[in-house]
């Protein structure tokens, strides 16, 4: 049953749409190049300086853009046509992807590869906003956007379970040389697959006369969302959620190694919330709409619950499964973000999106640097129990202002038949 009533799409229903195949298979190229370029550089700094630190501020650099980027770039989205834009995005990162190769080969000092790592991943900042956007574009039936967003957001997940490790045993059996090549080849695909199935659009805002400055912009897209419960409230809760989701994989691998289990161990645990998600995302995309609304709210609160249990300090095994059920009920994301998209002004979604998204990614950083911070000063076991407390404190503070009715008014004009 799906909870939703009966005209629920199947996944099977929106593959068959062209546009959606390629939008998917451009998003999962452009993904797996995002992996191999963080993997690749990181080897290189661990292999020439020797560095753990220098390795690390690798993965670091790579979350920075994402914090500024969407919100000062996400406006684009709306300024231009949203394929276009994408297609931007692709290029910019396979020319400098092709100068990160160059560079690699004339054995530039390793501060420059940081800097051409930061300049690739700004060029992708505005790429989720637009994608989001694009695919509301794609499916006027709401209905179909849920599913063909549920199944985008399931295969990302999984692509996070297995691109990381995947891309390190790419640069293994490559080289580093050989890993960018193939990253170049990743940003190409992308883009072929925009540029050949995916219609062209105009662009969503495109106002006659002088075009306002893209901080204007950012600032009407923050005065709309002060002002507009429904998106606010979404929003707040995603970004209060964060600690709950980078908690497990703040500490995954210390939370082994106080066992004495091996890093491969580690490696589980670390996977385990994002194998959880994936699973989660799948269940909840075969729920109608009315159901995926209505179950945001105790969803979000379900994932808080099992980290709890980890107070206990259980076996690695127990911890296991409590952090995979902490990242399937975590699917609540995937309507959040689907009914954030829908609710936002088509003139506005690429600049809403980007700044939700920037938050979502600052409090994510800052949730992993607590949370450690947290760990060596406690203990892994209390960090992640203080995360999944806070999370659920968070909970109890929204519940009472949680605005159903205007979310249900708002969704049921925009998924009802």
């Amino acid at each position: 049953m799906s909870g939703g009533g009966p005209a629920v799409v199947g996944y099977g229903q929106v593959l068959r749409h062209r546009e959606f195949t390629a939008l998917l298979g451009a998003r999962m190229a452009s993904d797996w190049g995002d992996h191999i370029a963080r993997v690749a550089i990181a080897a290189l700094m661990l292999e020439v300086s020797g560095s753990i630190a220098l390795s690390a501020a690798t993965f670091a650099i790579s979350w920075l853009p994402s914090i500024f980027g969407q919100a000062l770039l996400g406006p684009y989205a709306d300024r231009f046509p949203r394929r276009a834009l994408l297609v931007v995005c692709d290029v910019l990162r396979a020319v400098l992807v092709a100068l990160l190769l160059a560079a690699v080969v004339v054995e530039v000092p390793l501060v420059l590869l940081l800097v051409l790592l930061f300049l690739v991943e700004l060029a992708g900042a505005p790429f989720y906003a637009a994608t989001m956007s694009l695919l509301a574009d794609v499916f006027t039936d709401r209905r179909e956007f849920l599913t063909a967003h549920a199944l985008l957001r399931v295969l990302g997940q999984a692509n996070q379970v297995i691109g990381l490790g995947v891309g390190g045993l790419l640069v293994a059996l490559l080289q580093v040389r050989g890993a960018l090549v193939l990253d170049i080849a990743s940003f190409v695909v992308s883009g072929l697959l925009l540029l050949l199935f995916v219609r062209r659009r105009a662009a969503a805002a495109a106002p006659a006369g002088r075009r306002p400055g893209l901080w204007a912009d950012v600032r009407a897209g923050a005065a709309h969302l002060r002002g507009d419960v429904p998106l606010r409230s979404l929003m707040t809760l995603a970004w209060a959620m964060s600690l709950v989701f980078t908690a497990p994989e703040a500490v995954a691998l210390a939370y082994a190694a106080e066992q004495g289990a091996s890093t491969r161990v580690g490696g589980l645990l670390l996977a385990a919330p994002a194998a959880g998600a994936v699973i989660g995302a799948w269940l909840v995309g075969r729920w109608g709409w009315r159901a995926q609304v209505q179950r945001i709210l105790p969803l979000a609160a379900a994932s808080g619950i099992p980290l709890l249990a980890v107070a206990l300090e259980p076996p690695w095994p127990v911890a296991l499964v409590l952090f995979a059920l902490s990242g399937a009920a975590g699917a609540f994301m995937v309507p959040l973000l689907s009914v954030f998209t829908v609710l936002s002004p088509e003139t506005m979604r690429g600049r809403l999106n980007g700044l939700a998204g920037a938050g979502f990614s600052a409090a994510t950083v800052s949730g992993f640097l607590a949370v450690g911070l947290m760990a060596d000063l406690t203990s892994p076991a209390f960090a992640v129990t203080v995360a999944g407390a806070a999370g659920c404190t968070a909970l109890a503070a929204l519940w009472p202002r949680w605005p159903r009715r205007e979310l249900s008014r708002a969704a049921r004009r925009a998924f009802a038949d």
